[in-house]
């Protein structure tokens, strides 16, 4: 059974400080006094920049939609299916997402709880926190997807986007450590040209195609909107104040 939880109310780990290992689960959810949300992650291989925003792992398409190697029965908790052109290592994705893409019991979701180790195109088993519900069969066509934990080795988010946007970096946080990022609220994030986007909560936000980490104004009715600016004034500065809206 999935656990249920509630917000941290009291963090483990300073907001503004790193963690060779996790004091949270990844994904973990607290506020602070004024409203403003943030999220526990795990950085990923480089350094972070405080007002970056920041992206989920890369997606990675050859692990949507791939075929169930055996059929798996009601009551069940291992799902195997055969792999793409891409090797799973270990933990890559335990407390990721596992979900039933099309076919025979479609639209079933579980959490990863572990998984084998598996060279590309071969079988790979995945373990989930709840028992099949509905049957899944290979006649069937049942397919299976399975997605990292979003906050499980965090990126600066890139001029082209390869997943969706998680928060902004609070602090320089090391490479490869634990710590908290921003998601929602009051926050200072990198703007693309050193215009301060104006708007006080008229015009929306979303992240720059010009400049890693970095964020403009959306066009109007835009897409990948995460927050909208708090300036009224325009003036010249690297940063500006937005009010996040990714939770």
């Amino acid at each position: 059974m999935a656990l249920m939880t509630g917000p941290v109310v009291l963090e483990a780990q300073n907001l503004y400080s790193d963690s060779s290992v996790a004091e949270h689960d990844l994904g973990a959810m607290t506020w602070d006094t004024y409203g403003n949300r943030y999220r526990y992650v795990k950085n990923g291989a480089s350094a972070l920049t405080t007002g970056n925003l920041l992206q989920e792992p890369v997606e990675n398409t050859q692990f949507h939609a791939m075929a169930l190697q055996a059929n798996v029965a009601i009551g069940a908790y291992k799902i195997p299916v055969t792999l793409g052109t891409t090797a799973v290592t270990e933990d890559l994705f335990v407390d990721g997402i596992l979900y039933i893409a099309s076919g025979t019991g479609i639209g079933q979701q579980f959490r990863i709880v572990s998984h084998t180790v598996a060279a590309l195109s071969s079988t790979c088993t995945f373990t989930v926190d709840r028992p099949v519900a509905i049957a899944l069969t290979t006649a069937g066509s049942s397919t299976v997807t399975v997605r990292q934990n979003p906050y499980k080795g965090v990126i600066v988010y890139p001029t082209t986007q390869t997943g969706g946007a998680v928060g902004v970096a609070l602090h320089a946080m090391a490479a490869n450590k634990y710590g908290w990022i921003q998601s929602g609220g009051e926050c200072a994030v990198l703007d693309d040209d050193g215009a301060s986007e104006t708007g006080n909560g008229t015009t929306w936000i979303c992240p720059s195609a010009s400049v890693a980490g970095s964020v403009k104004l959306a066009a109007a009715n835009g897409a990948n909107r995460i927050g909208f600016s708090r300036v009224v004034t325009s003036v010249t500065v690297t940063e500006f104040l937005a009010h996040l809206t990714i939770d």
